[in-house]
């Protein structure tokens, strides 16, 4: 009894912090959100998604701004990290700008390692602010794409019944071996929305799984389940894609995915 008690006491702890998480930034998305009337976005503020989608001369542009991040993930990939939340919704990245600051020694190292992950990626670094003096080394990045689709994938369209399945790799490891698992993810990602209806999407981040299953589950309205021993560490980052898909599509995503060399793991449900 005591043991059961202990796993409900901690449930509960882990559950109010997941959700601490989710909305602490709720003061700022009722601060600006008056401006999506200004600018009648797609996927606005209101929304608040994990990138913006506006429609410009006919073209859907989806875009985000990611950091600052500290250089030793500049130096290894956060191309990629802020590459992802355009990806997610349904964006082929046409370009990026950077924000570079700290001692010039560090912001040149941190320019070199941006310039091989946008080389590798095929994700060209167009402009940006770069600013060479004292203080901690940091980055920030700014990237745009092209709808892919007629509309988003938004986080929040997720039905009762739908499978909860994560898509990729866990974006770790050394520079290489990050951009290898990105490249797979991107390319059977495009390939899959292409091929299946999703319902919804978000990259897993702040919070790691435990937070995107709830905030995917609770934008929709709904409830979740998640399994048991999942082989994904459930509170860090991972950088790899949570989708809602109807159950009668598992079977077409996993497929899709292992043609790819992508694997797609059944993670949970919402109910």
């Amino acid at each position: 009894m005591l043991n059961l008690l202990t796993a409900i006491i901690l449930f509960n702890e882990t559950f109010n912090k997941t959700m601490k998480d989710i909305h602490a930034l709720d003061w700022l998305r009722q601060l600006f959100v008056g401006f999506d009337d200004m600018a009648e976005p797609v996927m606005g503020i209101g929304s608040w998604d994990d990138a913006v989608v506006v429609d410009l001369g006919g073209k859907k542009l989806v875009c985000s701004c990611d950091g600052p991040y500290k250089k030793r993930l500049v130096m290894k990939s956060a191309l990629v990290h802020a590459s992802t939340d355009v990806v997610v919704k349904g964006g082929k990245i046409l370009f990026a700008l950077d924000t570079l600051g700290g001692p010039e020694k560090d912001v040149r190292e941190m320019a070199g390692a941006l310039k091989e992950q946008g080389e590798s990626m095929g994700i060209p670094i167009l402009g940006g602010n770069t600013m060479a003096g004292e203080g901690e080394a940091r980055a920030n990045i700014f990237v745009v794409g092209e709808l892919a689709l007629d509309e988003p994938i938004r986080d929040s369209g997720g039905r009762k019944g739908d499978k909860l399945v994560v898509v990729g790799e866990s974006i770790w490891g050394e520079p290489e071996e990050r951009i290898g698992k990105a490249k797979r993810l991107f390319d059977c990602w495009y390939g899959l929305i292409r091929g299946v209806d999703i319902h919804a999407s978000k990259d897993i981040t702040k919070g790691g799984l435990a937070n995107t299953a709830l905030e995917m589950a609770e934008k929709s309205g709904l409830g979740y389940n998640l399994y048991d021993d999942l082989p994904f560490h459930m509170y860090r980052n991972l950088d790899n894609f949570l989708i809602a898909v109807d159950k009668n599509n598992l079977k077409a995503v996993k497929d899709l995915c292992s043609k790819k060399g992508c694997p797609a793991v059944e993670v949970g449900e919402l109910i």
